[in-house]
C-alpha cells in the first residue's frame, strides 16, 4: 500500500507598521487654528478654533484579495493637538496596498459597547448621550457672516440611530510602494459648498447632519 503524505505549508508573510498621517489643509494653507483667516468660495471669510473628528475601522485591501482590519480601531483627530495627527497600523502584512477604507465618526456596534476609555472617553468632549453617541466632527469657528450674536458657527455632526445615522465611510487606492499614508484633509472642500449666512449651527442628530456629513466626507484624499 503506498501512502500519499499531503503536506501543507503556509507561506510566512513579513509584517510591517505603517504610518498615518493626517495633514490639515484649508486649499493651498496649512489649517491653522485660531490665527489664519481663509476665504471661501462663498466668499466667507474664516477662521477656525476647533476641529476634531474620529477615524475608526481602518482596513487595508492588498492586491491578493486579502486585508487587514486594525484591532480596536478608534482614533480622535484633535487638529489643536499635534500628537493625535498620526498613528501606526501595527504589524500590517508586508504586502502590496491596493486600497485603504475608514469610517468618519463611530458605528452604532461600537457606541452601544459601553467602551468609555481612550479615545472614546466622554471627557474628551465628543460624547453626546446614550441615545444620540459620538459627535462624528465638530466644526466651531467665527465669521463676520454669520447671523449670530458672536459672529460664530458650530457643527457638531453625529447620531447613530435609524434614520440619524452620520458614520460616513470613505476608501482610496494606495500610491505603490508607501510605507506612510498621508491622509490630505482639505477643509476648504466642506466650506465652499456652504453660506455660512443661511447654515451656521446644527448641534443635534438628523436629516441636516447627514446632509452635512455628506459634504465633509469629500475633504478627504490619501496623497504621496
Amino acid at each position: 500500500m503506498i501512502v500519499l503524505l499531503c503536506l501543507s505549508f503556509q507561506i510566512k508573510v513579513e509584517k510591517k507598521d505603517i504610518q498615518f498621517v493626517i495633514e490639515p489643509r484649508f486649499d493651498k494653507e496649512d489649517l491653522v487654528l485660531n490665527k489664519a483667516k481663509y476665504i471661501t468660495l462663498k466668499k466667507d471669510t474664516i477662521s477656525i478654533t476647533t476641529l476634531k473628528f474620529y477615524i475608526s475601522n481602518v482596513v487595508l485591501e492588498y492586491e491578493n484579495g486579502t486585508e487587514y482590519k486594525e484591532p480596536k480601531s478608534v482614533h480622535l483627530i484633535d487638529i489643536e493637538e499635534l500628537n493625535t495627527l498620526q498613528f501606526q497600523l501595527k504589524k500590517t502584512p508586508d504586502l502590496k496596498i491596493k486600497k485603504i477604507q475608514f469610517n468618519i465618526g463611530i458605528d452604532s456596534l461600537t457606541t452601544v459597547s459601553g467602551n468609555l476609555y481612550g479615545d472614546l472617553d466622554p471627557s474628551l468632549g465628543m460624547y453626546w448621550a446614550w441615545n444620540t453617541g459620538y459627535t462624528n466632527m465638530k466644526l466651531e469657528g467665527k465669521s463676520n457672516s454669520c447671523q449670530t450674536l458672536k459672529k460664530d458657527f458650530q457643527f457638531h455632526i453625529g447620531g447613530y440611530l435609524p434614520n440619524q445615522n452620520a458614520l460616513q465611510e470613505v476608501s482610496f487606492s494606495v500610491p505603490d510602494n508607501a510605507t506612510t499614508l498621508h491622509l490630505k484633509m482639505d477643509l476648504s472642500k466642506w466650506l465652499n459648498e456652504i453660506s455660512l449666512n443661511e447654515t451656521n449651527s446644527i448641534m443635534i442628530p438628523g436629516a441636516k447632519a447627514i446632509a452635512m456629513s455628506e459634504l465633509y466626507k469629500n475633504m478627504f484624499k490619501i496623497t504621496q
